[in-house]
This record gives C-alpha cells, structure tokens and sequence, in this order.
C-alpha cells in the first residue's frame, strides 16, 4: 500500500525516515510568511516569483532554490500514485500557511481528478524536527483523514491570504475554528509582522531591536533572546539573518553589524542597535517616515503610499 508523506522540512524528513513509519517521505518548505504568494498563479508562474524572491533574500541561488522547488513539487504530483498521502504539520505560523495551501491544492487538483487517494493530517502542538526516530510511528497512528470542512476552511483561507486587502484574514484570525484549531492563533501571529502604527516595526523586528537595547549580542544570543519571545517558534535561524541584514542596510541604519560569515550557520560577531534604532524603537520616530518600505506579505504590497498597519487589533491604512 503506497503512502507519500509531505512534511515541513527535512529535519522532518530525515526524522521519519528512521522510523518504522511505512511509505516514502518528502519534504516542502517554503516560508510563505515572506514574500509574495501570487493569486491564481500558474505552477510556473508561482515558482518563478518564490524562487526570484527567495534569491533576493539571500536564501540561496536562484538556481538551487529553483531546483528544490521542481523536486518538492515533483513529489507532491505523484499523489496520484499513492493509496494514501500524509500531511504533517505543526502548529505554528510556517506549517499553519504550508497546510492551508496544500488544503486549496487538495481543493482544487486533487479534487477536481475524482481519484481515490485518502488525504490524511498528523497536526498538533508537538515540534516534529527534533523528534527521535521512536517518537514518529505514534503520531502516524494517530493521523485523522483531511475532512471536506478543513478542505473548504483551508481554501478560503489560502483565498484571504493571498488577497490584496489583508483585513480579508482578520476573520480567519479572530474566529476559533474546530476544523483547523491553531489556524486563528497562526494568522494573528502574521497580522503582528505588519508594520506598527507605534513606530513602523513588525514585532518580529521590535523584538531584535528591543534585545540589543541593553547591549550588544552575538547573532546567535540575539536569534536565541527572539525564540524565547515566541509561544509558537516558526522562524529559523535564515529569516532572522535576512530581518537582521534588512534592518542593518536601510537608508537610515537601524543596526550596525561587525560580522563574519560561517558555512550553514548564523555568522559570528556583534550585532548593536544604532541610535536611530533606539529612536524607532521609543517610538520618537518611524522607521517608515525614515526609510520608507518595498515589502511584500502574502498578496499585499507594502509602500509608503499603502501600507496596512497593525494596531494590536486591526489592521489600518493611511488615507
């Protein structure tokens, strides 16, 4: 009996793999929480515009992101071949956008073919990267078939996210949800990375600021002292890195780096915060008014000229 498994990343992958778990195991990995995710886009079309982001962000070469792209998506297409495919999630923001979308796939392709393939999930408050090989085979037995509630729930969801009005999430964020449970906490941890109407900062941003206020810190203490202010932990040590480097090489620098870099780890060095940081992060000025802002979320532009802020309970914009 053929069974694929998509997971949310290779530590996943590798985890499984050495179980006793059956069937073959492949990983997707996108962090959707950056970036544009284009409407309605084509396969083509949709990894053209992940990979050229990606790329910008310093997360690897065009040609190898473009690569593992092809190869994770390659995987997903044999679902026709498969008696069974798992999804396996965990609660926080980056699987949280991985299931939705893979729901509206599930949806839109695999619905639309009338196959036989039974969709399963193995989703709860367990992080399944650091998982031993032991830990993997109970939660498979406990996987529960995808429902056409989460298919319908997931779908609208992937529609608002994507949509060019991002108060089109505020519902999915506010409403406690039975089908997919941590999906309303996940979407109000996104809504927190949209500027603030405080000083222009995501929290995520505020947070590295708010860590190097008492002193300066090496990338890895400051990735470490941004962690611990998660409940639900989604960003690895990459995106940290591409929000440090962002907020070191604005027009009015927030922070000053004195670093070297080191194969597949955080540099080493200091990280401090500048004065005009210090200035941001108070509130006496806008990181906005300062530097302006060309950042993509989901389907929604950020520009002086449009740019949603968060307010701790909506989202807002400047007439």
């Amino acid at each position: 009996m053929p069974i694929l498994h998509i997971v949310n990343g290779d530590s996943t992958r590798m985890g499984l793999e050495r179980s006793s778990v059956p069937g073959t195991f492949s990983s997707w990995s996108d962090i959707l929480y950056e970036g544009p995710t284009p409407p309605n886009a084509s396969p083509a079309d949709w990894r053209r515009v992940r990979v050229a982001y990606l790329a910008s962000q310093g997360f690897g070469s065009e040609e190898d992101i473009a690569e593992q792209y092809r190869r994770e998506d390659a995987a997903l297409e044999r679902w026709v071949d498969q008696d069974e495919v798992v999804l396996w999630c965990e609660h926080d923001l980056y699987d949280q956008l991985i299931l939705i979308k893979h729901l509206s796939w599930i949806g839109n392709a695999v619905g639309a073919a009338g196959a036989a393939t039974r969709f399963s999930l193995v989703c709860d408050d367990t992080y399944l990267g650091p998982l031993k090989p032991e830990q993997f085979p109970p939660l498979f037995s406990m996987r529960e078939p995808i429902t056409d509630a989460q298919i319908e729930l997931g779908t609208r969801a992937w529609v608002a996210f994507c949509a060019d009005d991002p108060r089109a999430i505020l519902p999915f964020a506010s409403t406690p949800s039975r089908d997919l449970p941590f999906l309303p906490g996940a979407l109000h941890r996104y809504l927190e990375e949209f500027p603030s109407v405080e000083h222009g900062l995501s929290r995520s941003e505020a947070q590295i600021l708010r860590s190097l206020a008492d002193g300066e810190l090496s990338p890895d203490d400051l990735f470490g002292a941004l962690v611990r202010t998660e409940a639900r932990i989604f960003m690895g040590d990459s995106s940290f890195w591409a929000i440090v480097r962002r907020l070191s090489q604005e027009r009015h620098p927030l922070l000053t780096l004195d670093v070297r870099d080191r194969p597949s780890r955080l540099p080493t060095g200091i990280v401090r915060i500048t004065d005009t940081g210090r200035g941001v992060l108070s509130g006496r000025a806008d990181r906005i008014a300062l530097n302006g802002i060309d950042r993509w979320m989901g389907g929604v532009h950020l520009t002086p000229s449009r740019c949603w802020r968060w307010n701790g309970e909506t989202l807002l914009i400047a007439d």
